[in-house]
């Protein structure tokens, strides 16, 4: 079975879908109730704005952010669109952040800048400035690293940086980036003229507190829009802006798969999706998901895509308090490096996970080899080779009767990647809406917070 979003975005369910071995169309019937009431659920998030417990829940606005009042103000987008200029003017920009507020910013990094951005000129960037993350982890050698990478670059360029800090947390009490922010501003004072944009809660919270304080700039975490769901948001679109993303594309590829997965499953591969996977996990023994996109760029969406999955499925409970423990445990690989370290699990370990494929069609550079296999010998594009390599690897899955389904888009673009990421949102709440759950809460990470905050006291008391 596969489904085609015109040229843009094709989905092949054949290898989880329609075997002895796989999900079928028996199946399908059985859970024919199940998915049509997801659907509704879903629409009906999409009419009324309230979710479970009638929380707001408001990820299907996303797409036309730039063209109404109900997730950002007109005012801010103004001041959205003035950012671009205000990224020229910076050496350095440093994104703070984690999760939600970190992993579809690094996504789209390395997609469209890549691992060689800030070796690049200033001419060469078009103005815009060199790109670096921090917050995403409390390890301080990679803190102390980007201080003193920054102070070689102030005696290269022999003057005073100018640094930009892009904070991103809605709460602003997240231990990581706060800490960040707190080490780098310290840090860096000396040498660097810095200055702030804050991505925060819109009326409260230490983080706004401050940057109220401080007179910064500030723009607006929405209301009903948790941070797996928010890389289309503010915290997204403010750090593509000053970057020089084409967030208007980005936004009419998210816009596109909400206007085209709407009806009814045979012709919804949002819902398909979700529905071959939710039964596969019921009914066959599925655990596990291995996200595995073909091509060195895509490995952080690997990393985005298994936070929306592992936070948005996996809860204890279902909508009625019910104890469940649903979900899959995320898995997020790389084609074709992890082929030659993980690919043997998946090949001939347990049966117990589903491989989900993404590749890129039409890939934007082209490179070739000359290749011998000891019967003949030819010219060979790297992308050709690339792309063969997940359909041989999908091919092999099946021969040991062993779930997959591949996604593919036609070209890496704002418009392409806004598709993918969005169509992969609408999958997530539908199977969310199948399993009864609450997609769009995170109690288990509230959980160890908690925890950690008793040490940080004990701690500090001891100090």
């Amino acid at each position: 079975m596969k489904f085609s979003l015109d040229k843009y975005l094709n989905v092949d369910l054949q290898y989880i879908f329609g075997s002895k071995w796989n999900v079928n169309a028996e199946d399908l019937q059985n859970y024919e109730a199940v998915i049509s009431n997801a659907a509704k659920r879903v629409q009906r998030i999409r009419k009324t704005g309230k979710g479970p417990g009638g929380k707001a829940v408001l990820f299907s606005r996303l797409p036309y952010i730039l063209d109404e009042n109900v997730l950002m103000t007109a005012e801010e987008r103004l001041r959205l669109e003035r950012l671009g200029g205000i990224g020229k003017e910076q050496d350095v920009l440093i994104s703070i952040g984690i999760g939600g507020s970190y992993l579809g910013n690094q996504a789209i990094f390395d997609i469209f800048y890549g691992p060689y951005w800030n070796m690049r000129s200033r001419g060469e960037r078009n103005g815009y400035p060199q790109v670096f993350f921090a917050g995403q982890n409390a390890d301080p050698a990679a803190l102390m690293d980007l201080v003193r990478q920054l102070r070689r670059e102030r005696d290269r360029c022999g003057r005073k940086l100018r640094v930009l800090l892009l904070i991103i947390s809605k709460s602003g009490t997240t231990v990581e980036p706060m800490a960040a922010f707190h080490v780098l501003r310290r840090e860096l004072s000396d040498f660097c003229e810095l200055s702030f944009i804050t991505v925060t809660d819109r009326n409260t919270g230490k983080l706004h507190e401050l940057a109220e304080r401080e007179g910064w700039e500030q723009f607006a975490v929405p209301e009903g829009i948790g941070g797996r769901f928010s890389v289309f948001s503010q915290v997204g679109l403010v750090w593509g802006k000053l970057v020089g993303l084409d967030i208007r594309a980005f936004l009419d590829g998210a816009r596109f798969v909400e206007e085209h997965c709407r009806g009814k499953i045979s012709d919804n591969p949002a819902l398909m999706l979700a529905a071959v996977k939710f039964i596969a996990m019921k009914e066959y023994g599925v655990a596990a998901e291995v996200i595995m996109p073909y091509g060195a760029g895509l490995r952080a969406l690997g990393w985005w895509y298994a936070q929306l999955l592992g936070e948005s499925l996996g809860k204890k409970f279902d909508t009625h308090g019910n104890i469940i423990y649903n979900g899959r445990i995320p898995v997020a690989c790389v084609g074709t490096t992890d082929m030659h370290s993980l690919t043997q699990e998946h090949q001939q370990g347990k049966k117990n996970k589903i491989v989900q494929f993404i590749s890129v069609r039409n890939l934007p550079d082209k490179a070739d080899f000359f290749c011998d296999d000891g019967r003949a010998g030819g010219m060979v594009d790297l992308g050709m080779l690339l792309n063969a390599a997940a359909r041989s690897n999908q091919e092999a899955l099946a021969q040991e009767e062993r779930m997959s389904c591949a996604i593919e888009i036609e070209k890496l673009t704002e418009f392409h990647i806004g598709m993918l990421m969005y169509f992969f949102f609408l999958a997530t709440a539908y199977e969310g809406a199948m399993a009864d759950i609450n997609t769009y809460d995170q109690p288990g990470v509230e959980d160890y917070k908690k925890i950690l905050c008793k040490y940080l006291q004990k701690y500090m008391k001891e100090a």
